[in-house]
């Protein structure tokens, strides 16, 4: 049974005024796309885009520490590192993704049919895990920006829970010459992550449910469909319409990496050359009292998960999210996959409480 959206909770929707469309009509080769309803609204009043250019987010290797990444966070929505992974690093990402892309070519499901997706490559690829997800600055900034750590009363006492960020999504994208731009779009709708206006000053990464972290494993430009970005949008109203206009391109070489809140406005570009295939990886962290975007648990035999630490299956969703969520018969999914793992609390930290006086 599908039940209608009409009356069950919105942020949104009482903004809109929506009616079926009586005739449909195709607005795009991208089946998602296809127009099923008309939605009448007043647009916010607009907060101007920044105009700046790339280098203002952008940070040598040396200078990339998590809280140098962090600000340009806050202040751009984004962040960009030259030449964070070397040369022998992305030949061997390369070289195990290159059998998965060639599965792939001929999948009946590409859309537009230039660009070929690898879904969920951290069950797929172990260097996927090992390099990218695993990067210090990426867990860094997922435990600075997205892990939580919150106190709750059961009973006299205090409950004190952890919930580390987890991998939402880690899909490899080549895009071949002829590719047409995508639709400008958030990736924190997958979230019903609701925007509501902020500055630069009082922004707080409590609003923020996932950040991606992409890695350039070939030559990204404007001509060959390097992504567009609207610097500053993360502070924007939900429903302010973004304008292609207000776009910048983020251009890397072979070995760059960004990280990119959800929440910024982006696309990909069109890939205009007549010989260029652009390869780019993203991975996004999600907070770990969300649904993952992709479904690791179903895409792979648990004997592969196996091979990787206790950190990382806790980052690849794999642990509870304290204090109950996310258990199996009652207890830690870890020890399903860690014979000698063992926690120090059942299930979270129960502090007795001592009552201070002003």
């Amino acid at each position: 049974m599908t039940l209608p959206y009409c009356d069950c909770t919105t942020t949104t929707l009482n903004r809109l005024q929506i009616t079926p469309l009586q005739t449909s009509h195709e607005v795009s080769e991208t089946p998602s796309l296809a127009e099923t309803k008309i939605a009448r609204l007043h647009l916010p009043t607009a907060l101007p885009a920044l105009t700046v250019s790339s280098s203002a987010f952008t940070l040598t290797k040396e200078e990339a520490t998590p809280d140098a990444i962090l600000e340009l966070l806050r202040k751009y929505g984004v962040c960009t590192i030259k030449k964070l992974f070397s040369d022998s690093d992305i030949a061997d990402i390369n070289k195990e993704l290159d059998p998965l892309f060639e599965e792939k070519k001929n999948d009946p499901r590409l859309f537009p049919k230039e660009t070929i997706r690898v879904t969920n490559t951290v069950s797929k690829s172990p260097i996927v895990v090992n390099k990218i997800m695993s990067h210090p600055l990426n867990l860094a900034v997922a435990h600075r920006a997205l892990d939580q750590a919150n106190a709750f009363w059961i009973g006299d006492n205090l409950n004190v829970g952890s919930c580390p960020a987890i991998v939402s999504s880690s899909i490899a994208f080549q895009i071949s010459p002829n590719a047409a731009y995508q639709a400008l779009h958030r990736d924190d709708q997958s979230d019903h992550n609701i925007r509501h206006p902020q500055t630069y000053e009082n922004f707080s990464f409590n609003s923020e449910s996932q950040i991606g972290f992409s890695v350039a494993l070939t030559r990204t430009t404007k001509q060959n469909g390097a992504t567009r970005i609207i610097p500053g949008s993360h502070l924007w109203d939900h429903l302010q319409k973004p304008n292609k206009e207000d776009c910048i391109y983020n251009e890397m070489e072979k070995g760059d990496a960004t990280f990119m809140l959800a929440s910024i406005l982006h696309s990909a570009s069109s890939n205009l050359t007549k010989d260029e295939v652009r390869r780019i990886l993203i991975l996004f962290m999600g907070r770990g009292i969300y649904r993952q975007k992709e479904n690791i648990l179903l895409n792979a035999d648990l004997e592969y998960f196996k091979q990787f630490s206790v950190e990382q299956l806790r980052r690849l969703g794999f642990a509870m999210s304290e204090p109950y969520g996310n258990m199996i018969e009652l207890q830690d999914p870890l020890l399903k996959l860690k014979a000698d793992y063992k926690r120090t609390t059942n299930y979270s930290d129960i502090c007795r409480v001592i009552v201070q006086k002003n």
